[in-house]
């Protein structure tokens, strides 16, 4: 059922504690990621670099523009792929700080910071076409501006190339099941590797390949000849999206969002030692059931509930939460401590919002969800006592701010 977003909710704006930042970038910026403590944030462009920021004693993002005017104030700037970079993820602190990049040359690139004791190159002038001047230093290292002894870089630690086409996704596992990343690519698979030794970020090891199967449907369902058909071509354009599940008592488990209006959470089992499709959740499709894509997945932390929720954005403008519930035995009942492995049932769906929606994320406790689209605007979501989703808040920036960045970004 369609839930209203509660007219009693006003529009939040930007206040004296917000900070309009001109991201620097030649291109779209199309992925942001924060650290695990929210202190630095890290942002992926069609430009194809990834620029880090941190957070100063003053509480204000560092940084400033490119140029001769004394280069970027504790802003790292490189170029990380080819083509345009369409993920990042940062890994748990526990092993260090790391980042993931998924590119469009079909490379998932580890980077590793590394402090001191190296003499900094700088962050290279801009070549006529505007982009880095790779040529003018190291093309497998980004440092910070300060031309000095001391400075930070960012070394190429890993460049797993296994998929046949554009990496479009890319997620470090959660911190219980150790140094893992999945990515999900154009190529309509999903590749999971672990670092077979967290002190040599060099050598990882591909765990295993999920590919979609776009016939299986475990409710029985079939798609009339036009719905596959569609679906069948939009295929093609294979994952879109992917995010962990946080539960530590869960094994491990996925939610992959795919082009094709897709979405099904998968499930390593031990008994059979490969990841099995768990649950095909209700995709994204117009009302005539013509399937559209999936743009964004996310898993909300568990604390303390004994079910889950999933939230999902796709090009049918619909923003649904989908809440699965935890139970016991399933398909496979083995594990190694000898007990019975947990299973996943579906319980249902609550579309919370049908405008156009980009992306969505969930807070640290799993209790509001974001979403954020081209109207310039992020709504926070939050869930009743009675199970009921509403929109609590509108935050919009200051037309005036926004456009004054936008300036000076085209200058």
């Amino acid at each position: 059922s369609a839930a209203t977003p509660s007219t009693a909710s006003k529009p939040l704006k930007l206040t004296s504690t917000s900070q309009t930042l001109p991201h620097g970038h030649l291109d779209y910026v199309l992925d942001m990621a924060f650290d695990y403590y929210g202190r630095r944030f890290a942002t992926a462009s069609g430009d194809r670099t990834v620029r880090v920021w941190d957070l100063n004693s003053d509480g204000m993002w560092a940084g400033s523009s490119l140029g001769s005017n004394g280069g970027n104030n504790n802003t790292n700037e490189w170029q990380a792929h080819r083509g345009p970079v369409h993920k990042i993820s940062w890994a748990h602190p526990e092993f260090g700080q790391l980042l993931a990049t998924a590119g469009a040359d079909h490379a998932v690139v580890i980077w590793e910071e590394r402090e001191g004791g190296f003499k900094s190159l700088a962050t290279p002038e801009r070549s006529a076409d505007g982009f880095l001047d790779t040529n003018a230093g190291a093309t497998n290292t980004g440092s910070s501006g300060g031309a000095g002894e001391g400075a930070s870089r960012w070394v190429n630690k890993a460049t797993l190339s296994d998929a046949r086409r554009a990496v479009t996704a890319v997620e470090f596992a959660p911190r219980h099941l150790g140094l893992r990343i999945a990515s999900g690519s154009a190529d309509g698979v999903v590749r999971i590797y672990e670092a077979l030794d967290t002190m040599n970020l060099s050598h990882w090891k591909l765990e295993a390949e999920i590919e979609d199967n776009p016939d299986s449907n475990e409710a029985g369902q079939r798609m009339s000849t036009v719905e596959h058909n569609i679906s069948a071509s939009n295929e093609n354009m294979g994952v879109s999206s992917l995010s962990w599940c946080t539960g530590r008592f869960e094994p491990a488990t996925l939610v992959v969002g795919c082009s094709s209006g897709r979405v099904s959470i998968y499930r390593y089992d031990d008994g059979q030692r490969s990841w099995l499709e768990a649950i095909r959740l209700p995709g994204h499709a117009t009302s005539n059931g013509v399937p559209r894509g999936v743009l964004d997945v996310a898993w909300a932390p568990n604390v303390g509930r004994s079910y889950h929720l999933i939230a999902t954005c796709g090009k049918d403008n619909q923003l649904k939460v989908h809440r699965v519930k935890r139970g016991r035995g399933g398909k496979s009942d083995n594990t190694e401590g000898g007990g019975s492995q947990s299973a996943l049932v579906y319980e249902g769906t609550e579309i919370l919002d049908q405008s156009q929606t980009w992306r969505c994320q969930w807070n640290v406790t799993g209790t509001v969800l974001s979403s954020s689209g081209d109207g310039g605007m992020v709504k926070l979501w939050k869930s009743d006592f009675q199970g009921r989703w509403k929109c609590v808040s509108e935050i919009v920036g200051d037309s005036a701010e926004l456009a004054a960045a936008a300036a000076i970004q085209n200058q």
